[in-house]
């Protein structure tokens, strides 16, 4: 089995991510894949980013902004980031950002 990666979710307040984390972990369980999900709240993805490894950011849609602030830092620890789909985050398509999940950061 191949090393777990680690996807940050952010989002403006986290809460909304949080909710979406837990339907993306629980399909990756029932498939077994080896990914740990989490979310953050936009504020403080430059200090994860920083200090943690991660092997991808996905960003909720309204936190788009954030991409321009971020992007030294994304730039400098190598992590590649996508937008999720605004349809996948208003329905919490845990399924559906699962696959996008996979085929940014799981195809190498």
């Amino acid at each position: 089995m191949s090393e777990e990666k680690r996807i940050l979710l952010i989002c403006t307040a986290g809460i909304t991510s949080g909710l979406l984390v837990k339907n993306i972990q629980s399909a990756a369980d029932e498939q077994e894949i080896p990914i740990h999900v989490y979310s953050a709240p936009a504020i403080v993805a430059e200090q994860a980013i920083q200090n943690q490894k991660i092997d991808g950011l996905m960003i909720g849609p309204q936190s788009e902004y954030e991409v321009n602030r971020l992007r030294d830092f994304l730039n400098y620890k190598a992590v590649s980031y996508k937008m999720i789909k605004k349809e996948d985050y208003e329905t919490l398509d845990g399924e559906a950002v699962l696959q996008d999940i996979q085929q940014y950061f799981l195809s190498e």
